[in-house]
């Protein structure tokens, strides 16, 4: 698994200095409304974005949050998965 950093409205992955994957999101009220994942084309096929995505099940689960997946990437992820129901927004 990758080190993930957080800071506000992004988590993100760094190799040798550079930012190589982020995930972005906005928090409204108990709402995090992913709006983009991304991963250096070189860093692609890795599985860095599917880590942002569960990275961010996690932080809404232990802030009491539900994740509202504008990206069609963290969408697929998240309602593909069942275990992830509990922090998708209705």
């Amino acid at each position: 698994m990758a080190d993930i950093q957080e800071e506000k409205g992004r988590f993100y992955i760094i190799k040798e200095n550079q930012t190589i994957a982020e995930l972005i999101f906005e928090e409204e009220g108990s709402d995090m409304i992913i709006t983009h994942t991304e991963v250096n084309l070189e860093d692609q096929g890795e599985g860095l974005a599917t880590e942002l995505v569960e990275y961010a099940v996690q932080y809404a689960r232990e802030n009491d949050v539900k994740i509202k997946p504008v990206c069609a990437f963290a969408e697929k992820v998240l309602s593909n998965d069942p275990k992830h129901q509990d922090v998708l927004k209705d």
